[in-house]
């Protein structure tokens, strides 16, 4: 078994404005869970869940809700060799994929 094509990982910068204001507001967690996620994108983007039939796709941390916590939602787009963070948002309700 050949090891996964590790793909480009590339923050857009609505991505990194949105990152760092939660990181300043002390949001638990936050950069584990964005360290967890680029992991895993860069082995499976389809790991994720895509939003209708668009090219976004998205990754929410819905563990969270048993600590009275607002879930994270990462969103996402990739290509062949490149995932895109597009953005990352606190989101009571995270969107579904249907």
């Amino acid at each position: 078994m050949r090891p996964a094509k590790l793909r480009t990982i590339v923050e857009e910068l609505k991505f990194e404005t949105e990152f760092d204001l939660l990181v300043r507001h002390k949001v638990p967690r936050v950069t584990e869970f964005v360290d967890g996620v680029i992991w895993l994108l860069a082995r499976r983007p389809e790991e994720g869940k895509r939003i209708g039939s668009t090219d976004v796709w998205f990754v929410a941390n819905e563990f969270l809700r048993e600590r009275k916590e607002l879930p994270l939602v990462i969103y996402y787009t990739f290509n062949e060799n490149i995932v895109y963070l597009l953005s990352i948002t606190e989101s009571l309700y995270p969107p579904s994929n249907e």
